[in-house]
């Protein structure tokens, strides 16, 4: 753990007209923590560091008195050769700032295999019932094809998260899957596509204010695909081998 105390003035400006303007000088004294966790600390990516933050007010300063101290620690910096503001500076003041909400800079995350982001996953929610039946199957080709599926990811030891609890489900993870097939005309076989996506809830980086739902995991095949055998089921079902294959690189 790394102490430093720091200095902080904070100009507020109660407007009274455009013209005229009520300045109030106030002075804080800042006190951060760092902690830093990983392999290779502190230069190595893999290194998270997380800063916390303890603020006090530095009540009746002498403005003059505070204005030679700041002075002489500028003149200090620029004779060192950097700028007054020191480049480690915090950003305290920003609130909706993403190192100030959480203790560190998400932007100096390194990215990962996408295939992260199923590590620690709580479980999925899909459904297959309303999937539109193929040319020769029966118009109940959805509804079995979901008990299938269920049962391949339960068996897995993946929970399947029901319609109603999703909204209380960390990341509100959906499997979506779209299957997609040529009218057959009876002179010769049609083509099909299984085409599905994974989506989670997100938030950017450069904003955590903003939340939104994403596609982070896919998978595709179809009768066209190279290594794909069987029919229209064996497809769809395919799509939880794959999911169940990389769900257990990430979570053994």
């Amino acid at each position: 753990m790394r102490v430093a105390v720091l200095g902080c003035l904070a100009g507020a400006f109660l407007a009274a007209s455009p013209v005229s303007a009520q300045e109030e000088n106030r002075f804080w004294i800042l006190w951060e923590r760092v902690e830093r966790a990983g392999t290779g600390c502190p230069d190595n990516p893999l290194c998270l560091t997380r800063r916390n933050y303890t603020s006090r007010l530095f009540e009746n300063a002498d403005l003059e008195t505070m204005y030679r101290l700041f002075g002489m620690m500028d003149g200090s910096a620029l004779a060192k050769g950097r700028l007054a503001e020191h480049p480690d500076a915090p950003r305290i003041c920003q609130h909706n700032d993403a190192e100030v909400l959480l203790g560190f800079d998400p932007e100096r995350l390194p990215k990962v295999e996408k295939i992260e982001v199923l590590r620690g996953l709580a479980g999925i929610s899909f459904n297959l019932r309303s999937l539109k039946p193929p040319p020769g199957h029966s118009s109940d080709f959805g509804r079995k094809l979901h008990l299938r599926f269920e049962q391949k990811i339960k068996a897995a030891g993946i929970p399947v998260i029901p319609e109603h609890q999703l909204s209380a489900t960390p990341g509100q993870p959906v499997l979506n899957i779209f299957f997609s097939h040529n009218d057959f005309n009876g002179d010769c076989e049609y083509e099909y596509s299984v085409f599905a996506s994974l989506s989670q809830t997100v938030l950017l980086s450069r904003d955590l204010r903003i939340k939104v739902s994403a596609g982070v995991w896919s998978f595709s095949t179809g009768s066209k695909s190279d290594g794909h055998r069987g029919n229209e089921a064996d497809a769809i079902l395919s799509v939880a081998d794959r999911f169940i294959e990389d769900f257990r690189l990430v979570n053994p």
